[in-house]
């Protein structure tokens, strides 16, 4: 790999390559290595460099009309290795019944079949260094699970959903940085931000993107293929930026881009009381060999028919006391000290948080997400080892939900420019009805089975459900058999333009409730072959 710094590259004219990657993130670099094995020259641009700096992380800054979006938060990471130096690493699988068209979910249904995505997960497992999803049996699931969890899971009306965790949360820029420089053919373009995406005077191909950099150096980049890889909100801005030829925007024909934003809206909300004997075992989260898993509560694909219900899933964690609360915030400094090339905690500003959040804090980054895993193991050997008190138990429940595609969920171009002069962008987030209403509902099943059980109850804690963000940004180039229902193909491809093609969660039609970066590496591998498939014919 050839390290280029966009700020200080001589070149008279044009920089040529064959593919060129936009977004050096978790799908941009999967799609270099894949790529890079057919022999053809890549150059992969990265906004940023191999360490975040103010600078072009102000570049992400956006106005939120909508739902608002955590405070201090930041959701987007822009340099080498992208969001994911922020990730706290939780993978799940999508569902069989996420893909299909459900007429209680608006402009649901994907392009492709599910078979495609169990076609790749194997390998995305393997990108990701993760445990093994597909290995993870429902009869091994039994067999570790305690008494109570089996009654727990034992009604139709549920299912038990898996997470998993790697050893460390994957760093893509850390953990592939050797690989990628070992390739001949891949050219790393750092600190240089594209601005717009060209059109040849046809307008139906790319023929390059124009670079700009913070010193004032800009140039182009021509390529024969082009793939955009700067997640969920990023891939969207540059469609539309990119109005030179195209007043609308590049692939917005019929002003697409940009719909159908969703997240995954969370919630703290209600207590779970065990009976004494009660215990939660795989529900609390275990160690594995190559990392870890959580098994969570979600509605089975019947009930969710039979109900017309969205597909959220509950995992319940710990109550923990005021005392754990005020020591919350020692606590992720530590454990980033500890981590160190994990730095989960640094996307907190806490000394700027309100004690009030901090409970939501916890309970959405519990000790298997901050703790390394050989510090994890040592914690839930040391839990396990300490005698059951035969007390009641208080669980509190925390809901990850799906969003439904919404076209009025979007985001736009902002008036304001940022400090490359491309048009900042507008988020306008909304969550409908149906989240809480299918979140109460769900909370009612759960409830009742608990009584049924015998193995304590579910109780509400407000009248009001508190959503947050997940910044997990989807949908806003969304995978379609049609230009007019959505921006790509079922190849990725935008539509009515030959040689461009998106990579990441933009290009999800649907979200379910699974966190996306397993299904946006598989996607990237599917990806990966598609173009290879099209180069060799």
């Amino acid at each position: 790999m050839t390290i280029i710094d966009a700020r200080t590259l001589d070149i008279t004219g044009d920089l040529e390559t064959e593919v060129c990657i936009v977004g050096a993130g978790a799908a941009g670099i999967t799609l270099a290595m894949r790529l890079a094995a057919d022999g053809r020259d890549i150059c992969l641009l990265e906004s940023g460099g191999f360490v975040a700096d103010e600078s072009t992380q102000s570049l992400c800054e956006l106005d939120s009309t909508g739902y608002p979006q955590r405070p201090n938060f930041m959701s987007r990471a822009r340099y080498f290795g992208g969001s994911c130096n922020l990730w706290a690493g939780r993978n799940m699988a999508l569902g069989r019944l996420d893909l299909e068209p459900r007429d209680w979910v608006p402009h649901s249904g994907w392009p492709i079949p599910y078979s495609e995505l169990e076609r790749y997960y194997p390998s995305a497992t393997k990108v990701l260094r993760i445990p093994a999803l597909q290995a993870i049996s429902a009869s091994s699931l039994d067999e570790n699970m305690t008494p109570a969890e089996r009654r727990l899971l034992g009604d139709e009306a549920v299912a038990a959903t898996l997470s998993v965790w790697g050893r460390s949360s994957m760093r893509f820029g850390a953990a592939y940085r050797s690989e990628l420089q070992r390739s001949p053919v891949i050219k790393l373009l750092l600190h240089g931000s594209v601005t717009a995406l060209n059109l040849d005077d046809s307008a139906v191909r790319i023929e390059s993107v124009s670079v700009a950099c913070f010193t004032g150096r800009k140039f182009k980049v021509r390529a024969r293929q082009f793939i955009l890889a700067c997640g969920g909100m990023e891939n969207a801005r540059l469609l539309l930026a990119s109005n030179a030829r195209l007043p609308a925007g590049i692939g917005n024909g019929h002003d697409l881009v940009g719909r159908f934003f969703m997240d995954h809206p969370r919630a703290v909300f209600g207590k779970m009381r065990m009976q004494p004997e009660a215990r939660l075992k795989l529900m609390r989260g275990r160690p594995l060999p190559d990392g870890k898993l959580q098994v969570g509560i979600g509605l089975s694909a019947p009930t969710q028919r039979r109900q017309r219900l969205l597909n959220h899933y509950v995992t319940f964690e710990a109550e923990n006391s005021s005392y754990t609360q005020n020591r919350y915030q020692s606590f992720v400094q530590t454990m980033q000290v500890v981590m160190k090339r994990g730095r989960t905690g640094s996307r907190w500003k806490l000394t700027r948080a309100q004690l009030s959040d901090l409970p939501e804090m916890i309970y959405l980054l519990s000790p298997k997400e901050l703790m390394p895993h050989f510090l994890y193991r040592t914690y839930v050997a040391v839990r396990d080892a300490i005698p059951a008190r035969p007390a009641p138990k208080t669980y509190v429940a925390v809901y990850f939900c799906e969003q439904p595609p919404d076209p009025d969920s979007r985001v736009t171009l902002a008036e304001e420019v940022d400090a490359i002069g491309v048009r900042r962008l507008s988020l306008n987030w909304k969550i409908g009805e149906s989240v809480a209403d299918s979140m109460r509902r769900m909370q009612e099943i759960l409830a009742a089975h608990l009584q049924r059980t015998g193995l304590g109850t579910l109780e509400k804690t407000s009248a009001e459900i508190r959503f947050t963000d997940a910044s997990h940004h989807m949908g806003t180039t969304r995978m379609s058999r049609s230009p007019t229902e959505g921006v790509v193909d079922s190849n990725c491809a935008v539509h009515g333009v030959e040689n461009l093609h998106i990579a990441g969660s933009s290009v999800f039609p649907t979200a379910g409730h699974a966190n996306p970066t397993l299904t946006i590496i598989a996607l990237s591998l599917r990806l990966a072959d598609h173009l290879q498939a099209l180069r060799a014919g």
